[in-house]
């Protein structure tokens, strides 16, 4: 497997295409396409990170016949405005927004640290194929989703390891399977590899497996 941090000093590869669109409130995001297809999956980066961490498994989710999309929350990376955690929701809506505009009809949120708990945020109030969150806390800052997870009926999938942040994420995981009121499904994998880093490394295999066997169950 390849370290996520391998890919940005080459750009994102794979024949992708630049994105950008514009949030609810005004912020410029940008990003890049990978793929064709009707089926689309947003790939939303964890905290001190960007979309580059996402660009091998965009290459990934590509060769399966997927459409990916990666971008920068607003304050990171390439997209416009302030770093504002807790409105990150509106980001992700705006990504799905997009990714309808270029007749997209199936959308799957996956999304790292706090881009998962904006997924399922953003979930609550959208129609998706399903929900993938990796190392993902229950609040982050002024983004709270103890209350959301009940409106997301879609399916949903938990990924964490076990040693992460001395177990948090991993607890995080039986959290939210506990908050689940529909399809729901988690894994804990060995090692403390978070949000990202899970793609990689020795937990790489696994969790892909994980992420591309749930993608056929549920969206093909």
């Amino acid at each position: 497997m390849i370290p996520g941090g391998c890919s940005s000093s080459i750009g994102p590869g794979g024949n992708a295409e630049p994105a950008s669109f514009d949030t609810q409130d005004g912020v410029g995001l940008s990003g890049y396409l990978f793929g064709t297809g009707d089926t689309g999956i947003i790939l939303s980066h964890m905290e001190e990170s960007d979309q580059k961490s996402w660009w091998p498994f965009a290459r990934v989710l590509r060769d399966k016949g997927y459409i990916a999309l990666s971008y920068d929350f607003r304050g990171h990376g390439e997209s416009g405005g302030s770093s504002n955690i807790d409105v990150l929701n509106l980001d992700v809506q705006a990504a799905v927004n997009y990714l309808k505009e270029q007749d997209v009809s199936r959308v799957v949120l996956i999304g790292a640290g706090m881009g998962g708990t904006a997924s399922v945020k953003a979930a609550a109030n959208l129609n998706t194929e399903g929900v993938i969150v990796l190392s993902a806390p229950p609040i982050v800052e002024g983004l709270d989703i103890l209350d959301d997870l009940e409106y997301v009926i879609e399916p949903k999938l938990f990924i964490a390891a076990k040693g992460d942040t001395n177990g948090f994420y991993a607890r995080s995981v039986d959290l939210f399977l506990q908050t689940s009121l529909q399809s729901a499904e988690g894994h804990k994998v060995a090692g403390m590899s978070h949000g990202t880093d899970l793609l990689y490394y020795e937990s790489g295999p696994r969790v892909q497996g994980f992420i591309i066997d749930f993608l056929m169950r549920h969206v093909d």
